[in-house]
């Protein structure tokens, strides 16, 4: 089904000044820039009930995975926060959780945390309705009515302090490093100058220079939060017989001209831009207040994505050397490259080109600010490619978050 039409465009009104946009406002002070009724499976046994409510009512996402049943008390706990992290995102307005009825997940706790925030929580069960067919039934009458209420939600005017941002990179090659990474590190410094938080991941992407982003730590215990999660993730990594080490560099990065994982790490960490390193935030966990922050985790895209939203981001930027496609169903994502053949080869997919770097039309600033005043467009409600083609149904939980 495509995403929801209510209250998703920008509406009229004033124009808006510098550094502004129009977002929707949660009961708990955080701001939207999407209006989304979530379905939410509480463990992957319910997902086909999840799907078919969702495909029935207008103005539904549909939050799928495999986690929830069985698994080990740290798997269940991760599992959980990140399920409440997703149903508190502010770019959701009302959350329906869709459970099986003898899931290891505890619904309950998962539905009384997301309810902390405010905004409408319904828990159905499978087991307990009578089946699917008759759960289906019953979440397609309760969504609708959660659709109907958050249809009359409009946007009002916020600061860009407001905003939470995260970065992702995914199938680059020797042009992401000094184009479109190096925009994306300009807009992180605006977006937290601005009083915003900036969230990046991919610990695979890190190694090798991870002593230079802790170097910027605020405080050192939070530098050496980010030489630990480096330090754990190759050692469970070992402990499974794998050496992570070199294991991030892809055959499409290779054909790009990226060799080496401190080659492709030193390209990758310019998205962290120049500002200090305010905290390190385990998988499933929030972003709180504005800064810099690194996401542990995996840094494959539908889990990565996934525990941005669940940190509270409203939007994502996903910087590509030779051309990656996928969206996220709960934050809109933004396709930056800086290689002109990728941007007209594929255009239809892609939504900024930072190429005027490498030409040497475009100083790195020029680019960088353009990219911060894209981010408000979509912020208020501007759609990307992803969203557009509907290219952003794929997302799922890291159930390996605590071993990469």
């Amino acid at each position: 089904m495509r995403k929801p039409k209510i209250n998703s465009g920008v509406e009229t009104g004033p124009q808006l000044d510098a550094a502004k946009f129009m977002g929707y406002r949660r009961p708990d002070g955080t701001v939207g820039v999407r209006n989304y009724v979530a379905i939410i499976s509480t463990v992957g046994c319910a997902n086909e009930i999840t799907l078919d409510i969702s495909s029935r009512v207008i103005g539904t996402i549909p939050i799928t995975h495999k986690q929830g049943c069985p698994g080990v008390a740290w798997d269940l706990d991760m599992t959980m926060r990140t399920l409440v992290g997703l149903g508190r995102n502010p770019n959701i307005a009302a959350v329906l959780l869709v459970g099986l009825g003898c899931e290891s997940v505890d619904r309950e706790r998962v539905k009384e945390q997301i309810a902390k925030s405010g905004k409408p929580v319904e828990l159905i069960s499978a087991q307990e309705t009578g089946g699917g067919i008759k759960t289906t039934a019953l979440g397609v009458e309760i969504a609708a009515q959660m659709v109907q209420a958050a249809s009359e939600i409009s946007r009002e005017e916020f600061g860009a302090s407001q905003l939470i941002v995260g970065a992702k990179c995914g199938s680059s090659d020797a042009t992401s490093g000094i184009s479109a990474n190096r925009a994306v590190g300009n807009f992180a410094d605006i977006v937290v100058n601005e009083g915003g938080a900036f969230v990046f991941g991919e610990l695979a992407d890190i190694l090798g220079n991870e002593q230079n982003l802790a170097n910027r730590a605020i405080r050192p215990e939070v530098g050496q939060a980010l030489i630990d999660a480096i330090s754990n993730y190759l050692k469970r990594g070992m402990s499974l017989g794998f050496n992570l080490v070199g294991a991030g560099v892809t055959t499409g990065n290779k054909k790009g001209g990226i060799t080496t994982v401190v080659e492709k790490s030193s390209g990758a960490v310019v998205k962290a831009g120049t500002t200090p390193l305010k905290g390190v935030i385990t998988y499933g966990d929030a972003v709180t207040g504005g800064g810099l922050h690194i996401l542990t985790g995996s840094a494959r895209g539908a889990e990565l994505l996934t525990g941005e939203a669940a940190a509270g981001c409203q939007i994502g930027i996903w910087t590509t050397g030779r051309g990656a496609l996928q969206g996220h169903p709960l934050m809109p994502v933004i396709k930056v490259t800086g290689n002109i053949d990728t941007w007209n080869r594929l255009r239809p997919n892609m939504d900024f080109n930072a190429s005027g770097i490498i030409a040497g039309t475009d100083t790195v600033e020029e680019v960088g600010k353009r990219l911060f005043e894209e981010v408000l467009k979509v912020a208020s409600g501007k759609l990307t490619r992803a969203e557009i083609l509907h290219y952003d149904r794929f997302m799922d939980i890291d159930g390996f978050a605590h071993v990469v």
